[in-house]
């Protein structure tokens, strides 16, 4: 399930205040990602399970400044992992071109020094991995 707060205010203390109303609801998010700043304002989004759904309802009210989020799913997260990827240059050009050869879209993607989480349309994950498989070798 993709959780998104569109125009949210640009501040640490603001994004702290959001996913700690998620917290002390006893929800785990998964993949977080903002958006570049524009003034004022951010796009953040987050993950969790689609078991956590009716927890995200309750607790949205107390998460809600602004305007009201987006919220959808039927998802699947993929990840890359491997430590050679601290040193290795195009992994995510590589698996986002192989996704791109058939036509899977990334609804959203998270990266860090060890690894790339994808998040595609549930429909595709078959496609997907085995897009990525076939790049990667695997």
């Amino acid at each position: 399930m993709l959780t998104t707060f569109p125009g949210a205010q640009y501040s640490a203390q603001s994004l702290a205040e959001h996913l700690d109303v998620f917290a002390k609801a006893g929800i785990v998010v998964d993949m977080i990602c903002q958006s570049a700043p524009r003034g004022s304002e951010v796009d953040f989004s987050f993950t969790t399970s689609y078991d956590n759904f009716t927890a995200v309802m309750v607790a949205l009210p107390d998460a809600v400044k602004s305007k009201p989020p987006l919220i959808s799913g039927g998802y699947s997260k993929i990840n890359l992992f491997g430590e050679e990827m601290v040193t290795s240059c195009g992994v995510a050009a590589r698996a986002l071109q192989a996704l791109a050869q058939v036509s899977v879209e990334v609804v959203l993607i998270t990266t860090s020094d060890l690894d790339i989480s994808l998040l595609v349309r549930q429909q595709d994950e078959d496609v997907a991995l085995d897009a990525l498989r076939k790049a990667f070798a695997l």
